[in-house]
């Protein structure tokens, strides 16, 4: 009975080393892999505001996004907008711009809605101003909130 075992162990004699040695067996160069260089700056920024007054009413802010090298810049904005419609004047409203080297690249109004823009520009150096002005109020005969906005935007520059 041990005859018919003996080829079995000839093979498991050499299968077993090889299977050892198989993790060991290399080219011996050093293998390299080149991972993908993230050169990018991101910035977020939020801006919000609710009207109260009865009265028509306006506000407005300019900000400066400042990035630290030129490349090409990409925007994602999500803007909601609800103004109501009141009887003794306009509805109100909201405008987002974008400023490059004094002059308006990219804009957009909204009065009631909820929306989702984005933007690209290619060879942006410098600074990127964002201009909001709005216009809104309370109506006092209803019982819904006063007029609002909320801007929650990604600006991204990739070098």
């Amino acid at each position: 009975m041990l005859g018919v075992y003996e080829p079995m162990r000839k093979v498991f004699a050499l299968l077993i080393p090889l299977l050892l040695l198989s993790g060991c067996l290399s080219s011996g160069e050093p293998t390299t892999t080149q991972e993908p260089i993230d050169n990018r700056e991101e910035i977020w920024d939020n801006h919000s505001y609710q009207f109260w007054n009865v009265a028509p009413m306006s506000m407005g802010n300019n900000s400066i996004i400042t990035f630290n090298n030129s490349g090409d810049f990409y925007m994602a904005l999500e803007l909601s907008a609800i103004f109501h419609d009141p009887i003794s004047w306009e509805q109100g409203w909201v405008n987002y711009s974008l400023i490059y080297e004094n002059e308006t690249v990219w804009t957009v109004q909204s009065n009631n809605s909820i929306n989702t823009y984005t933007f690209g520009m290619a060879d942006v150096v410098g600074n990127m101003t964002v201009q909001i002005r709005a216009s809104g109020c309370d109506d006092a005969n209803d019982t819904t909130p006063g007029d609002f906005f909320i801007a929650k935007v990604h600006f991204e520059l990739v070098y």
